[in-house]
């Protein structure tokens, strides 16, 4: 049985967006980070939540981090090869920066070819 999303510190989950957003961009084909629906939201009411990193989001369930990073990639690289980079460089990094152990990288490529 599922059980219910637990909380992480506000600091933690700035921490893990802000580590994902520059892991996910220092990787080769990364174009840049696309905003995704929670940006859009936030922006239509009235600005973007402090903290938040566009194309980057963070929820923990079951005591796991999940981080989601929707990007763009290039035309010089396979998509598919960039997409195991970003979630291999953002897990290591944050789990170095937050010092948590259990994390899962969700990656979507929103744009691919640019």
């Amino acid at each position: 049985m599922r059980q219910p999303a637990t909380r992480i510190s506000r600091e933690t989950s700035v921490l893990a967006r802000t580590t994902a957003g520059s892991a996910a961009l220092a990787v080769p084909g990364v174009v840049d980070l696309q905003p995704g629906l929670l940006d859009a939201v936030a922006q239509i009411s009235g600005g973007l939540i402090p903290g938040r990193v566009p194309g980057v989001t963070t929820r923990v369930l079951d005591e796991v981090l999940h981080v989601d990073v929707q990007f763009r990639a290039a035309a010089d690289r396979r998509v598919l090869d960039v997409a195991r980079e970003v979630r291999a460089a953002v897990t290591a990094e944050v789990r170095r920066q937050t010092g948590h152990k259990r994390v899962v990288v969700h990656v979507l490529v929103t744009d691919a070819g640019v």
